[in-house]
């Protein structure tokens, strides 16, 4: 099967989620960042029953607690964790607690405020560039260990496959307006370490079948396809044993263990897609981009032919 030539269709796909992640983003103003990021309180009612979620949320609405700037998470059975972003209320947090607590108690008689907690500017402008960092400093150290394991050039394409997962998760959460947190930065660098594994496998079979055939047998293009044949059976299983479970987990979690697994969902598929489709066409056009390099480069030196 030719994969290198469909190479340019998957790039225009990556390239229309993309697009269509920016124009939402636009039209929403952003990414739809959680109190990680932009800062807020979390507050916790006891309940002292089990509860439905709607309700709650519905007491938030009751208070002018716009649903899109909070959300509501499970502690135990009986306990609501409600985490809203700076500035989407009025009222202090106290009074704020005490307002959402009575609503509560038209259904839940017995309910009782909790805690507080605040999330500041200082933490949230450290979680970015934690973030950032963390996300940069994996992918440089996996360009020096391929480029060591193989040589540059795969340690360019299979960041570049990486640089792209972390893109098209980023461009799907936008799109569906999942909330930005500490959980969706565990997810990237979960799949920044899965999805380099399927890439180095295919890259490893790419050398063995180089030094098999030799590019004066095959051209790259060639080698490249026959070794993602030979590989796409373990990358399929491997991908389709963590999805599954991984959609086991989505399913069955509560809230919090959901906003980790759909990430790592859009994630998996990105990164098998991106090791056969992404990291190989681009580990063929650098290499050929450097061939033309050196040929205009050896042909310049050559002298001009002498006249007769």
């Amino acid at each position: 099967m030719q994969f290198m030539n469909k190479a340019k269709v998957c790039i225009l796909i990556s390239s229309a989620v993309v697009a269509i992640a920016i124009i939402v983003g636009f039209i929403f103003g952003g990414l739809n960042l959680g109190i990680d990021f932009t800062g807020g309180s979390i507050l916790t009612i006891d309940l002292k029953e089990s509860f439905d979620m709607d309700v709650v949320k519905a007491a938030l609405d009751a208070n002018g607690i716009n649903p899109s700037t909070a959300q509501v998470l499970r502690s135990g059975e009986t306990q609501a964790v409600i985490r809203i972003q700076e500035q989407a209320q009025d009222v202090d947090d106290a009074q704020l607690r005490e307002n959402i607590t009575n609503t509560l108690q038209e259904t839940y008689i017995n309910a009782s405020p909790g805690q507080i907690e605040n999330v500041g500017g200082a933490t949230t402008n450290d979680i970015i560039k934690n973030a950032f960092l963390s996300v940069l400093i994996a992918a440089g150290l996996m360009l020096i260990y391929i480029w060591i394991r193989f040589e540059l050039f795969s340690g360019i394409a299979a960041v570049l496959a990486l640089l792209h997962d972390v893109l098209i998760m980023t461009a799907f959460v936008c799109i569906a307006r999942i909330q930005i947190n500490s959980s969706y930065i565990a997810a990237c660098l979960t799949i920044v370490g899965y999805s380099i594994n399927d890439t180095i496998v295919v890259f490893d079979r790419i050398r063995e079948n180089t030094k098999r055939f030799g590019i004066k047998t095959k051209t790259r293009k060639q080698v490249a396809d026959i070794s993602i044949t030979e590989t796409i059976p373990r990358t399929i299983n491997t991908s389709l044993t963590t999805f599954i479970t991984i959609l086991a987990v989505y399913i069955f979690g509560v809230q919090s263990i959901k906003e980790f697994a759909l990430p790592i969902i859009v994630g998996l598929i990105s990164g098998t897609y991106s090791s056969i489709f992404i990291a190989s066409p681009a580990w063929v056009k650098l290499l050929e981009a450097k061939d033309r390099k050196h040929q205009h480069r050896v042909s310049g030196k050559k002298p001009a032919a002498k006249k007769a």
